[in-house]
């Protein structure tokens, strides 16, 4: 091996000591424990699957094929819906919990505007200011301190959720449309909250910060196996080893960066304790389990684990590798070497009443890290997310029914039907009947596939004898339209998932009332989707201010939003108790910006009738709801010179002071603070 490798890349195996009796004994009755549920919960995967299935195939009958007809409207259901409820990533507002701030003002402008005026009054007199005033006063000013750094951490922390949003890789977007694909197909799908640190890495890379780590994780392990002469020096892998790190060492220093990273793992990824009620928020749940296959080379990089052959092998599809066939086995070999090894089962646990996140394998009799409390630090302690939009109260049914559940007898209704539409179509054509033996085989051939305008010459048929004396045209029946309709299969789809016929390309001949009462179905089945979109991204984009809270540093922040950005110097606990991310409601799905405006235009002469209201401000909260790239603070603060250049010409050599070296018009008229009774207060409209 190359002396300059060595140097750089060391192994980071260390030894580990042998598990004790009472260690292993936890480890297998965890394993016990998972497995056990998986196989409780194995009737819902299977359906799971079966769903997946029917959305790809069009149907689910196993007597069903290929070349019987298929329409497959499960499919273009799935595709519209997912359109529908995501069209774009959601718009997350920070908010400070709602508080008494003020221990001796009640909140009314009357009685704050005589405390300022007392004062004012005592001041012109010479005499001291009312004990009552001054305490009043002092009592809003620290409220809306408090209030105002309470503001600016919201504003950061939107700033933060908005930045790892858009660094995930692949993105959000994708990412968020192919789980609610997942849960319209399934029934339900997940998001996994995670934090990624320097020089650490997570099993569940399908979304990540991209950097070198898995890299040098790479590069670290070969460097070892060659050491230790598990890899011969003429490997192909010490080749690739040199070269990697030829290609490193001519990079530029990198910082890693970390933070935070979403995974979305599949459905039937997430094993649940047999003792929970309720999916969402896995209420009565002990425990919860993400199961994930990587290799024994994923495990070494990762844990510094070396497997050897302490685990039982998988296939991609999560077979045994002993069970699989000899021509199975040879067959897969061929593709790559790793997973000729086959794939290990990794368990990750995270158990409520411990409070603890142990990682296990299958097959492996110690834990893979040490057992400790979870990396990341939530709320409700689970740093998964269910999303289900068919909830149902069943004592023995925890996965609510997907909409393809809920659409399959439709589906194979409107199969059959188009089916047996062609068979009869099939059975209509023309044919004719002859006396047995009359015709050869010849003549058969020439009268069933004789080209058009052909000319017959048929062994049967004497001079002068009509065609008719030998062969008789034979009666078909009619078909019967109403035999065969499929309509009103679509109004069993309306009923069923709220789904009208022009979803699915196809042209009403209801009235305008009904059509306008199918579209008030729709969109109240689709409303119902969507709140519950929005209460799960709330819940999430909650935890992952929870953990950005606990887990930044305000250098790391001012990196990202920039220096102006404040992070709280209080306790993290406290801060979470302070304000907190939540998701604008329906800021997923496609914008109706007529909507908006038409209600802007109805509120805004109201608005502006307030007494003291400021119209900067009014600008800024509307503009954030219509467009919040638009930054009108920047458009007044580039303005300021210019303005005020203007005005202090206008002023010059008028005699006026107060003309003087101050504008005369709109830049000190929006800082000179609201009046009243000659009191100078500070801006009304802007208390909260």
């Amino acid at each position: 091996m190359h002396e300059d490798t060595t140097m750089i890349i060391a192994s980071k195996e260390e030894e580990k000591p042998e598990p004790t009796e009472r260690r292993k004994s936890l480890v297998t009755d965890w394993l016990a424990r998972v497995k056990s549920a998986k196989g409780f919960h194995e009737k819902s995967f299977k359906q799971m699957k079966k769903d997946m299935d029917a959305t790809l195939n069009g149907y689910d009958d196993t007597q069903w094929n290929d070349k019987n007809y298929v329409a497959n409207i499960l499919q273009r259901h799935v595709q519209q819906r997912t359109a529908s409820l995501y069209a774009k990533n959601p718009k997350a507002t920070a908010k400070r919990r709602e508080r008494m701030d003020y221990a001796i003002w009640d909140g009314d402008e009357k009685t704050l505007a005589a405390a300022y005026e007392a004062n004012s009054l005592a001041e012109q007199s010479g005499l001291m200011p009312p004990a009552e005033a001054t305490s009043l006063i002092q009592d809003y000013t620290s409220g809306q301190t408090h209030r105002k750094m309470l503001d600016n951490v919201a504003k950061t922390l939107e700033q933060l959720f908005d930045y790892y949003m858009a660094e995930q890789q692949p993105s959000f977007k994708s990412q968020m449309k192919a789980l609610v694909r997942r849960v319209v197909t399934t029934g339900v799908g997940f998001v996994k909250v995670g934090f990624q640190r320097d020089m650490d890495r997570m099993p569940e890379v399908s979304n990540r910060i991209y950097d070198l780590q898995m890299q040098i994780d790479y590069l670290y392990r070969i460097a070892s196996e060659a050491a230790d002469g598990t890899i011969d020096k003429d490997d192909a892998q010490i080749e690739a080893l040199q070269l990697s790190m030829k290609a490193l060492l001519e990079e530029p220093m990198v910082t890693v960066r970390e933070g935070l990273t979403f995974d979305f793992p599949e459905a039937d990824a997430i094993i649940v304790d047999p003792k929970c009620r309720q999916i969402r928020g896995f209420v009565g749940a002990n425990w919860v389990c993400h199961e994930m296959y990587v290799s024994p080379e994923e495990i070494k990089e990762i844990y510094g684990v070396d497997m050897k052959n302490q685990f039982r092998s998988y296939d991609m599809k999560g077979r045994l590798m002993s069970d699989r066939s000899s021509y199975e086995r040879a067959s897969y070999a061929e593709i790559d070497i790793n997973e000729k090894e086959g794939l290990v089962l990794l368990f990750e646990i995270y158990d409520i009443k411990s409070g603890l996140q142990m990682c296990v394998a299958d097959g492996y009799d110690d834990f893979l890290r040490e057992p400790t409390s979870p990396d990341v630090k939530v709320e409700h302690f689970w740093p998964i997310f269910p999303l289900v939009f068919n909830e149902i109260e069943h004592k023995d049914v925890l996965y609510p029914p997907s909409d393809v559940s809920l659409l399959m007898p439709m589906q194979n209704e409107y199969n059959r039907a188009r089916q047996a539409l062609r068979e009869h179509r099939r059975a209509n054509r023309p044919k004719y009947a002859v006396p047995a033996g009359m015709l050869e085989e010849s003549d058969k051939e020439k009268l069933s596939t004789h080209p058009a305008n052909a000319l017959l010459e048929l062994q049967a048929l004497a001079a002068g004898q009509k065609v008719s004396d030998v062969i008789q045209p034979v009666q078909t029946i009619g078909i019967d339209p109403n035999l065969y309709e499929v309509k009103t299969l679509f109004d069993d789809v309306q009923l069923v998932v709220g789904a009208q016929e022009s979803t699915f390309g196809g042209v009403s001949k209801a009235t305008a009332t009904e059509t306008s009462i199918a579209e008030s179905a729709r969109m109240s089945s689709l409303g119902a989707n969507v709140d519950e979109l929005d209460s799960f991204m709330s819940e999430v984009a909650r935890s992952a201010g929870q953990v950005m809270l606990h887990l930044m540093s305000i250098e790391e922040v001012k990196k990202i939003v920039g220096q102006g950005a404040v992070w709280p110097e209080m306790t993290r606990e406290d801060i979470m108790n302070e304000v907190f991310l939540e998701i604008e409601a329906g800021s997923t799905g496609k914008p109706n910006r007529a909507a908006e405006l038409a209600n802007i235009e109805r509120i805004m002469p109201f608005l502006l009738q307030i007494p003291g209201i400021d119209p900067l401000w009014l600008a800024k909260e509307l503009l954030k709801r219509l467009d919040d790239k638009l930054d009108v603070t920047q458009a007044i603060v580039d303005s300021i010179p210019s303005i005020v250049s203007m005005n202090q010409s206008q002023g010059e050599g008028t005699g006026d002071p107060a003309l003087q070296g101050s504008p005369s018009g709109g830049i000190n008229n929006a800082s000179i603070p609201n009046t009243l009774n000659g009191s100078s207060l500070p801006p009304i409209g802007k208390i909260n």
